[in-house]
């Protein structure tokens, strides 16, 4: 079953315990991160933590391990689970508290580091594009709940995902309460019009994914194309070339269908496969100079 890490140790997974009062499982008061590392390197791991981060200071949480700290805890637990490629998560809840409406919000902190190996997507998905259903359910307000928030709390993707499964589509695009296009279940959205790239900007109430945010240094600096961040309405895909999504596990799914319209006539157009390559060799370069 391998280990995981839990409040100071390395425990076998099937022996790890968390309290049934765990204020993260009692009332979704937490906070996570995933990403992966290739080989030994961390890939964008100080880009993870700043957001861990912010995370934790929204909620007031003292974060319970320092960088290079989780850096050591990170990799330790790569080697003793015996992995090449990681894919980690690192959950941190209010720990363990009391049930009713006047519970306490100070105590220990419960944090759970989960390391498997990376498997990725079947790459027929990448070759031939998939579906996109236009979810019903909207993306929460950020005036309601910030978006800056990575929260387990995950009720609003939760959702969406469920649409997505019951319209046999992969993913669906989330709109905000304005009617604009905004990020997917799990996944930020882009689309391409000649030489340009498209993206709901942070306005929209996205969470602002690490992995956008390097296929936006990657479209500019790499393949010299200009991205644009703005307010954007579903008809706007229509008039696309090409749409992907990305997320850590994803990298850079290219999108053939969104409900009944069809993008480049159902064919995965070329800027999504070069971007994707693109960024395996940012993988590797800078797993090469860490």
């Amino acid at each position: 079953m391998g280990q995981v890490f839990l409040n100071g140790q390395f425990v076998d997974s099937d022996r790890a315990k968390i309290s049934v009062f765990d204020q993260g499982f009692l009332y979704g008061d937490g906070i996570y991160e995933s990403f992966r590392s290739i080989g030994a390197h961390l890939y964008q791991f100080p880009l993870y933590y700043q957001r861990l981060q912010q995370s934790a200071e929204a909620l007031g949480y003292e974060l319970p391990y320092s960088r290079p700290q989780l850096e050591e805890i990170l990799l330790e637990l790569r080697r003793r689970n015996r992995l090449t490629d990681a894919y980690y998560r690192i959950t941190i809840t209010r720990g363990p508290g009391q049930v009713g409406f006047q519970r306490e919000l100070t105590g220990d902190l419960t944090c759970l580091i989960i390391a498997r190996e990376f498997k990725g997507f079947d790459e027929t998905h990448y070759r031939d594009g998939i579906a996109l259903r236009v979810a019903e359910t909207r993306r929460n307000a950020p005036e309601a709940i910030n978006p800056k928030i990575k929260s387990i709390s995950n009720l609003n993707s939760l959702l969406g995902k469920l649409e997505a499964r019951a319209a046999g589509a992969f993913e669906v695009i989330m709109l905000n309460n304005r009617e604009q296009i905004c990020e997917g279940a799990a996944s930020n959205i882009f689309w391409t019009r000649d030489r340009w790239v498209f993206t709901p900007s942070v306005a929209t109430g996205l969470l602002p994914g690490v992995t956008r945010s390097t296929i936006i240094r990657l479209c500019e600096e790499e393949l010299d194309l200009r991205v644009i961040r703005g307010e954007y309405r579903l008809q706007d895909l229509k008039f696309s070339d090409e749409v992907f999504i990305t997320s850590t596990s994803l990298e850079v799914m290219p999108v053939v269908r969104v409900d009944d319209f069809m993008i480049n006539q159902g064919r995965v157009g070329p800027i999504a496969r070069r971007l994707r390559n693109v960024l395996h060799l940012d993988m590797g370069k800078t797993a090469v100079s860490s």
